[in-house]
């Protein structure tokens, strides 16, 4: 039987005892401090002057998301929208002047055929038509975009080239500069797994504890049952981890993206989280045997988030398959996306539905644990 008055009691005990003990308060403010040091580098990285506005003429009858996904890798693009594909193509034709009729206007144009996403399914190969203005931009954003279109196409079919990419390009650039990187955006796809940090380390923290200290007996001749103490435990975690997050999040102004989509996803982690973070607790014994363990978890947890920005950069490199071995791949995968405006929750199923899926699977696992160390845990 559950008991709400001991859960609660509990949980007050272990907020407050977080707060008195120096190192379980390092080590709920060191995810802050981490972001607030990226946030000043991010701050230091972006004060040269605004980077110009990058025009993007699109024809897109469908509304193919290619479309957020191409604007989403251009420096403060304005996007406009053209009448047909002719428009777009007349804006990057060469005139006898030796410049097109709409020089300047336009840096990015696109085209996207209608029913994209269908013929990708129906096993066809469309032509995605992509035109760029040379003077403005370089040959690392063109190879960008280039693999960003096949790697949106990628996404929603699987044949190793499902779509052909006519690119056109006007006034080629004599020299080749590097794409812009935003420090800004970086950190912000590392900001959600840094802040699992508190359950991962502080709940297995909280349990091993009262067993070393043999404090845990003490609980359990009050009114509280051993579940009760476990779910005080996880409720005053929860209520940290869950408001760190959302304040690293606000800092780097992360729901300016697709909000309700990174909200879930958040909440989605944390359960994983919170689940490792249990099973931890319960299973050992002592601190020091979760110390090493916890650090693998930690960098489980942080490796795909860094490395699924890059994937448009690798072009189906070998390196992305081994990381989605990982199940915390697809809750970077769906963070990220989030963060680009990329997708929608139908999209974005699969991240939501392993992340909840591995948390359930834990979660079972730890009372399937229990269960067997029954006896154990009554003579704690």
């Amino acid at each position: 039987m559950i008991h709400l008055r001991s859960i609660l009691a509990i949980a007050r005990k272990d907020a407050l005892e977080i707060w008195l003990d120096k190192g379980k308060l390092a080590t709920l403010l060191f995810p802050l401090a981490l972001a607030l040091i990226w946030l000043g580098i991010s701050r230091i990285g972006t004060s040269q002057p605004a980077q110009p506005t990058t025009a993007l003429l699109v024809y897109n009858p469908g509304q193919s998301p290619l479309q957020q996904v191409v604007s989403g890798l251009l420096p403060e693009a304005k996007m406009t929208p053209a009448s047909s594909a002719q428009q777009v193509a007349a804006a990057f034709t060469v005139s006898g002047t030796g410049k097109p009729a709409s020089y300047g206007s336009y840096d990015v144009g696109l085209v996207i055929p209608a029913g994209f996403e269908a013929s990708l399914k129906a096993g066809n190969r469309p032509h995605v038509n992509l035109y760029l203005n040379g003077t403005t931009v370089d040959s690392g954003q063109e190879a960008l975009l280039q693999a960003a279109i096949s790697y949106y196409a990628r996404t929603v079919i699987t044949p190793a080239s499902p779509v052909n990419v006519m690119t056109a390009t006007i006034h080629p650039a004599s020299a080749a500069t590097a794409p812009p990187f935003s420090l800004g955006e970086e950190y912000a796809n590392l900001v959600v797994p840094i802040s699992f940090v508190v359950s991962l380390a502080l709940l297995p923290g909280l349990l091993i504890e009262e067993k070393e200290k043999e404090t845990l007996r003490m609980l359990l001749v009050s009114p509280a049952s051993y579940t009760d103490v476990l779910l005080g435990k996880v409720l005053v975690i929860f209520l940290y981890q869950i408001v760190l997050s959302l304040t690293m999040l606000a800092l780097f102004g992360a729901f300016s993206g697709n909000a309700p989509l990174l909200l879930l996803l958040l909440f989605c982690g944390i359960m994983l989280a919170l689940s490792v973070g249990l099973y931890l607790g319960v299973a050992l014994k002592t601190t020091g045997a979760a110390g090493g363990i916890e650090a693998v978890i930690v960098f489980a947890f942080i490796i795909p988030a860094t490395f699924v920005p890059l994937i448009p950069y690798l072009n189906g490199n070998a390196i992305t398959q081994i990381i989605k071995v990982l199940p915390t791949y697809y809750l970077a995968d769906g963070i990220n996306n989030a963060l680009q405006r990329r997708g929608s929750f139908s999209s974005n199923v699969i991240d939501i539905c392993v992340t909840l899926g591995c948390a359930l699977v834990i979660v079972v696992a730890t009372l399937w644990w229990l269960r067997r160390h029954a006896d154990l845990a009554a003579t704690i």
